[in-house]
């Protein structure tokens, strides 16, 4: 059994093969809550595919932070980001509003609703110290307008994420035990200088600067072939990308190379848990690690994101609060999506919920309350006219305007490379899908879909890239 409030120290000297252990180790019902709200901190990567964890079984990249997080805490093995691509993501987290209704259904062209509330500004009325470190990407609302800033974040992981780290950590360690409780924001660019990365091979060369490719990159995944039939929408993502003409190690030395970028996101978690750990602000305090969106990672021979595609929707989800939240659990039954992350800070709280937000909170999940009532499927967005409909046996996938819909058996076919929209066995599941996806929608309060605004000179790329 694992106590609630394992430290760094004890969780390194168990050795790293025990991390899975720790992960699947026995439930453990927290104690009663206690009255004083708890510290928020909310930390988030970007282009963090689910599974890249070796607590969760990866082989090929090192991961004991996140780990050790997963230890003291709850994961969500069936968590989707509500729209995967950066900007969008970002929206729906801090206005618990889907991107149909908070406006920001692209990177950078297109603002969020100016008179919807974000968490920033909704803590921060209701006694809550709301700080920010690192990257911010909602479009149309300033950082400085929601949060008090410690440091801004860049384009480029490896050069600022040690520097947010650092901020995030001389923060937690110049607060003190029963102080206003604070809501810390930490951005974190890693792995997402993948899609530098990937710019810079377009060409199919190695340029390893460091001599021949390591001995030990990973294989290509099972899934690395596609259906040449699937939606349009996805076929001319695929013909834009880089990659297009990569041999099979050039594939595999790009996956070598993003595990790298996750384990330096790793690093970053690391020192801030440590801070939190030596502050004696662990046990106040409620931790949520996620991430906007995955990545391609040569699944369907992709790289990148902003399709529904599992390796690109389906990202790491984990709280952790001693006393609060259920430590060593995997829940693999719950389908969670990036829309919860405001109601459930709101709840822990002890706050009324943004308005209008569309998530569940998932403090029953996090209490042991697996028999509260739970949603049956979820709704993911992509771009404008993309929409997935996930529930525990089944994905659609379907594009306004294309007559190809798609159709996975996620449990006999967890690389979704079976289309079985059109198979005749299947027509009531394709119906009631799409039945709730339309459902779905009747419920939001759509924007009208404007013109996009301007890009700012010399942003082309890297709002492509999110």
């Amino acid at each position: 059994m694992i106590a609630p409030n394992i430290r760094r120290r004890t969780f390194l000297k168990s050795g790293a093969a025990g991390g899975l252990g720790l992960i699947l180790a026995a439930q453990r019902a927290p104690a009663a809550a206690q009255k004083r709200p708890p510290n928020l901190l909310f930390m988030h990567l970007d282009q963090h595919y689910w599974e890249a964890v070796s607590a969760f079984g990866c082989p090929h990249v090192r991961t004991p932070s996140i780990d050790r997080l997963a230890a003291q805490g709850t994961s969500f093995s069936l968590s989707y980001s509500a729209n995967p691509v950066c900007c969008p993501a970002r929206t729906c987290w801090y206005t618990g509003r889907a991107s149909s209704e908070n406006g920001v259904v692209m990177n950078d062209q297109w603002p969020v609703a100016p008179e919807m509330p974000d968490l920033g500004q909704w803590f921060s009325a209701r006694g809550y110290d709301s700080v920010y470190a690192g990257k911010w990407h909602v479009t149309g609302r300033t950082v400085t307008d929601s949060f008090r800033m410690l440091t801004p974040g860049s384009g480029v992981g490896e050069v600022t994420d040690g520097v947010v780290s650092r901020a995030a950590e001389g923060f937690i360690r110049s607060r003190r035990t029963g102080s206003q409780p604070f809501f810390l924001n930490v951005g974190f660019l890693q792995p997402h200088d993948c899609c530098y990365w990937v710019m810079e091979h377009g060409d199919g060369a190695a340029h390893t600067r460091l001599g021949a490719l390591p001995a030990d990159l990973p294989p290509l995944p099972l899934n690395h072939g596609y259906d040449p039939s699937e939606p349009a929408a996805l076929g001319r993502r695929r013909n834009k990308r880089e990659g297009s003409g990569w041999s099979d190690d050039q594939w595999r030395w790009y996956l070598w190379n993003y595990d790298r970028m996750v384990e330096m996101a790793d690093a970053e978690v690391g020192r801030v848990l440590d801070a939190l750990d030596d502050s004696g602000l662990a046990d106040e305090t409620l931790v949520v690690l996620t991430s906007d969106h995955g990545d391609g990672l040569a699944r369907h021979g992709l790289t990148s994101k902003m399709f529904l595609y599992d390796e690109a929707a389906r990202v790491p989800f984990i709280v952790a609060c001693p006393g609060r939240a259920q430590s060593g659990v995997r829940d693999t039954r719950h389908l969670v999506s990036g829309l919860d992350v405001a109601p459930t800070l709101c709840d822990f709280a002890g706050l009324e919920g943004l308005p209008k937000a569309r998530g569940l909170s998932l403090r029953p999940l996090l209490e042991g309350r697996t028999d509260s009532p739970w949603r049956e499927f979820l709704v993911a967005e992509t771009f404008r006219t993309g929409r997935m409909v996930r529930t525990p046996e089944y994905k659609y996938i379907a594009y306004q305007g294309d007559p190809v819909t798609q159709l996975f058996d996620m449990r006999s076919d967890p690389g979704e490379l079976t289309n079985l929209a059109a198979d005749a066995t299947k027509t009531d599941v394709v119906r009631d899908l799409a039945g709730r996806l339309a459902s779905w929608e009747k419920t939001l309060d759509l924007l009208p879909l404007k013109e996009p605004g301007p890009k700012k000179a010399g942003k082309r790329k890297r709002a492509a890239l999110g």
